[in-house]
This record gives structure tokens, C-alpha cells and sequence, in this order.
């Protein structure tokens, strides 16, 4: 190899060491060696220990314990997380799979590894020992409680309703992000630190067997899936089905990823998951803030925050204003009926908002109407986008981001040199500006009318189209996920176990085990730039033989 590969090669060992432990060619190895490894079942371990989330469940637990007596579990929660995670990344997660790994793939090492003392039993005596030590962890994080193994009739759904426990299913929000933040921090350090605060969010449907239920608002339907709190999907508006046959049961998994830090750089930082929620299909009036606030615990950095129509729909209150508080710079897409009479969305001052952006109320109506006008076919493309750039002109500028307080101060154009047309007569004038600036602050009606649709770039312009794009990431995540190349969310087949818990078990554990693989992919990328894929995967090191020699660090692990 040249000098400038020898340095490539160091480099890209040492990322896959901090990553992961091992250099590429040992990773795949482990991975794909099975249980019968201890530095397999370790693999697994280790990120389940770093996550935290086996104290967070025994805590749990234990607040909800109400005597010492009852069965003993087998399988203590950290086998569990451990057992759950090497499934998933396997593709076999069923209780048969973990069954057989119990009954027949361990060895004494795994055994004590995982903390297992009773080692012996039949594979039934194994299924029946998983069954029952996971469901006491679902148990802790399940919202509702309500009967997995029958119909509900509408009476015995209403009774199910009121069983809800908000801190319940706090707990499985917390115990999904806790395993994949633990993916997300194995990011080498200098990749980390390069991380400008881009996002992007949306919500994907997680697909369950059997028949979708009526809608979750309608109490005098029975439950036609077993499956009792989970809901219809429709492709079509809001996602939020009927319960007809054409459409699907199941829930949709809010999240939230990291996107490149710009435009036309795909390659600047990895696409990862950094916060997850699971909620009926439609249901996003307080998931997206969730997945936000998720993600803002692993990155202080704010960049864009990137989301489809039905977000800036939601009340600026659980939403657009948290969120520019917390300094990200909103973009987002608009949908206009064919019937809409005016462009305004809001008004405030001597300013009103026109797509997102706040123009001088006297900009010219033509201007002000553009997008409905094109969305009702009086004008043509080439006449809309002209139209768009004639508004730039009257904008506002920003100046700065919103404090902590989600105050913004912007200031207006010089109105001298612009043509002004009274809003009411539509003929020209010469107005005089009450302000040369004006503040926004979320303390009035008008204002947060103005902050339910504010965002950083002029509507359909060459940096909001580049910015906005970037979006397309988060769907890309989702495709991803469920992909039956990796982690199959997609199969219904593969989670019949039914329940939101372990549904949101299933969603974090696919996620956390994609993040790592998506890192693997991201450095293996970067490093491709330079080396072969045979001199990626080769051991460097050889002794005097010729032989060459495991990586230090790999081979002390492997001998644990």
C-alpha cells in the first residue's frame, strides 16, 4: 500500500476499534459466529451496559414490586436486552429463535456471561421461562392493561381506556432511546464532532398480523384484533384509518434521525436515529416534540429541522415553538385547497406571513396569492416561480434565533423603494412604517399564528429546495429499517407477540442494532475512498512468518 493508504487503513482501524471493538474483518467474524461465541453474546452486552437501561428497569421494578414472594424469573432483564438486541441483528427474534439459543447454542461462559444460573431444560421449558421473564418486563412499560389473547368487546375497550398509565409508557419511551442513544454514542469522537444540528422527522407505519381495528376514537365498535390498542392505517391524509379492510393494523414509530451537515454532501455525517416514539397511526399531537427532546439529549448543536405537511398542522404550542426555543430553524411544505381565497397565513404589525416568511403587508396581492393561484391552475409554473422571487424584496430579515424564551427580533425592508399597494384598495402607496423592527414573542394569539408556520427560507427557493430535500433522509431511515435485508420491521410475521410493549421493544432494538450497522457502513464508505475492499477487511500486522496478526486490542477481547 502507499503511504497515503497505510494512513487510511490506521485510521479507518482505529474508528472501527472505538466503534465497535474490533477491526471490520473480526466485526463480521463475531457477528456472524453466533451464540455459541462468548465474544458474540459480549457484542450485545456491552452496548446493553452502556445504554443504562438495565438499571432503569430494575429501578422500575422495583417500584412497582409490591412483595418479595412469587416465581423467580430465569432469565434476569440484562439477558434479556442482551438476548433481544443478538436476535434482531440475526433476523430471528421470534420466542422459538431465543428458545433454541437458550436450549441448545450457549455455552457454560455465555451462560454466566448473561447471568443465567439454571442451564439445563427442554426447549418448551425454555420457551415458557423467556415467555414469562420478558412479559414481566413489558409489564413495567405497557400502557394499558388489557388481555393479548381475546377479542375486546366495545364495553371490556372502554374498561381498557381507562386503565391507561402515562408513566408506564414514559418507561418504554425511555427504555427504546436509552438502547439506541447507546448505538449513537459509539460514533467515533472526530465524526461527532463535525455534526452541524441537522434533523430531520417522520413517522413510519410498524405493520402488526391480523385485522385493523376501528378507529381508537370510536368506543361502540368491538376490537377486531387481538391486538386491542392498536390502530387502522390509511395511506391516504393523515394516516388515521377507519378500520376498513383495505386498511392495515398496526402503529406508526415516530423518529427523528441525524442528517448530512449540507446540501449535496451525503457523505459529511451519518444518517442515525437519535429519538423514537410508538403511537396509534395518525395520533402525533405530542410525539414529534417526544423524539425531539430525545434527540436533544445526545447533541447540543441546532441546525435545521426538516418535516413534512402534517407537522406545521399541528397547535405552535406542542410543536413549532418548543422547537424553535430549543434553536433549531424550521422548514417546512404547504398544502393549499383549490378554494382558499388569500395567501396570508397570518399578520402581525406591519407585517403579514406568506408561506412561512414575513413579507410588509402592503406587497402587491398578486405576489401575496402566488401558491394558491398556482395550486388552482390560473397560473402557470414558469409565472409562479417568477412571482416567488418578486416577494424577496419585501421580506423581513432575521436576526439571529430565537432566544430561550422563543423571542426573534426581524427587521423591515427599506418600504421607500418597493411598489406598495394598500391592501384594501389595491392602489399603490407610500406608506410609513410604525417600527423598523419588530420582536416576535410567543405571548399572543397573533404571534403564535405567525410561529405555526415560520420557517428560515422563502418557500420553494434554491436554498429552501436544497435544505428541504435533505428530508428525504428520514424516509430513506424508515425504508431502511424495515427493509427485510435489515432489520424486517416491515414483516408483521417476524412480531407476533402482541401489545404495544413489545411492539416498541421490537422498534427499539431494530433501531439500535441499524445505527450500529449504518456507523460500520458509514466509516467502511469513507474509507472505500482510499482502499480496496480487500485491504479493509485485511489484518495489517504480520509476524515473521508472514502471518498476519490479529490488532491488539481484538485479540486481547477475544481471548476474554
Amino acid at each position: 500500500m502507499t503511504p497515503q493508504q497505510e494512513a487510511a487503513a490506521e485510521l479507518f482501524d482505529n474508528r472501527m476499534q472505538e466503534a465497535t471493538g474490533y477491526t471490520l474483518e473480526q466485526y463480521e467474524r463475531v457477528r456472524a459466529v453466533g451464540p455459541t461465541s462468548l465474544a458474540h453474546v459480549q457484542l450485545y452486552g456491552r452496548l446493553v451496559d452502556e445504554s443504562g437501561a438495565v438499571e432503569a428497569i430494575e429501578k422500575w421494578a422495583a417500584e412497582d414490586r409490591k412483595s418479595n414472594a412469587g416465581r423467580k424469573p430465569h432469565i434476569p432483564f440484562r439477558a434479556l436486552l442482551i438476548l433481544h438486541l443478538m436476535h434482531t441483528d440475526a433476523g430471528s427474534n421470534r420466542y422459538h429463535d431465543v428458545a433454541k439459543t437458550l436450549f441448545a447454542r450457549l455455552t457454560p461462559e455465555t451462560f454466566t456471561y448473561l447471568g443465567i444460573t439454571v442451564t439445563d431444560g427442554t426447549q418448551q421449558e425454555w420457551y415458557i421461562r423467556y415467555w414469562r421473564s420478558l412479559n414481566r418486563l413489558l409489564a413495567l412499560t405497557s400502557p394499558w392493561d388489557v388481555p393479548r389473547n381475546t377479542f375486546l368487546s366495545a364495553e371490556a375497550y372502554r374498561r381498557a381506556l381507562d386503565t391507561y398509565n402515562q408513566e408506564r409508557r414514559d418507561r418504554m419511551d425511555e427504555l427504546m432511546n436509552r438502547l439506541l442513544h447507546a448505538s449513537v454514542r459509539r460514533l467515533p469522537a472526530a465524526i461527532r464532532e463535525t455534526y452541524r444540528g441537522n434533523i430531520a422527522l417522520d413517522a413510519t407505519l410498524i405493520p402488526i398480523t391480523g385485522r385493523p381495528n376501528p378507529r381508537v376514537t370510536n368506543l361502540d365498535r368491538e376490537r377486531f384484533n387481538l391486538d386491542a390498542m392498536s390502530g387502522p392505517y390509511t395511506r391516504d391524509g393523515n394516516h388515521q384509518g377507519k378500520g376498513k379492510r383495505k386498511d392495515e393494523a398496526g402503529w406508526e414509530a415516530e423518529t427523528v434521525v441525524t442528517v448530512p451537515n449540507a446540501p449535496g454532501q451525503s457523505d459529511s455525517f451519518p444518517v442515525l436515529t437519535t429519538g423514537i416514539t410508538l403511537h396509534v397511526p395518525g395520533k402525533i399531537k405530542h410525539a414529534p416534540l417526544i423524539v425531539v427532546k430525545f434527540h436533544a439529549q445526545l447533541f447540543d448543536e441546532r441546525g435545521y429541522l426538516m418535516v413534512d405537511r402534517a407537522y406545521n398542522g399541528l397547535k405552535p404550542h406542542r410543536f413549532q415553538n418548543p422547537t424553535r426555543m430549543m434553536g433549531f430553524r424550521n422548514l417546512y411544505n404547504f398544502k393549499y385547497q383549490k378554494k382558499a381565497t388569500s395567501g396570508k397565513q397570518g399578520a402581525i404589525e406591519d407585517a403579514i406571513l406568506v408561506d412561512g416568511c414575513l413579507y410588509v403587508k402592503w406587497m402587491p396581492e398578486a405576489l401575496i396569492n402566488a401558491s394558491i393561484d398556482f395550486k388552482a391552475r390560473r397560473i402557470d409554473e414558469d409565472t409562479y416561480n417568477a412571482r416567488l422571487a418578486a416577494r424577496t424584496p419585501y421580506r423581513l430579515k432575521e436576526h439571529g434565533r430565537p432566544d430561550h424564551e422563543g423571542r426573534q427580533r426581524f427587521t423591515y425592508p427599506d418600504v421607500s423603494k418597493l411598489m406598495c399597494l394598500d391592501p384594501a384598495t389595491g392602489k399603490p402607496v407610500k406608506p410609513r412604517l410604525t417600527s423598523g423592527s419588530i420582536t416576535l414573542h410567543p405571548d399572543s394569539r397573533e404571534s403564535m399564528t405567525i410561529i405555526k408556520n415560520l420557517q428560515a427560507h422563502e418557500f420553494r427557493s434554491k436554498k429552501w429546495t436544497e435544505w428541504y430535500h435533505l428530508r428525504s433522509h428520514v424516509e430513506g431511515n424508515n425504508r431502511y429499517v424495515k427493509d427485510d435485508a435489515h432489520a424486517n420491521l416491515g414483516a408483521a410475521d417476524k412480531r407476533r407477540p402482541r401489545g404495544y410493549a413489545f411492539q416498541a421493544l421490537a422498534v427499539g432494538a431494530a433501531v439500535a442494532v441499524s445505527n450500529m450497522r449504518r456507523i460500520v457502513t458509514f466509516l467502511t464508505d469513507a474509507a472505500k475512498q482510499v482502499l480496496t475492499t480487500k485491504q479493509l477487511r485485511a489484518r495489517r500486522r504480520r509476524d515473521e512468518h508472514g502471518n498476519r496478526l490479529e490488532h491488539p486490542s481484538t485479540a486481547t477481547q477475544l481471548q476474554m
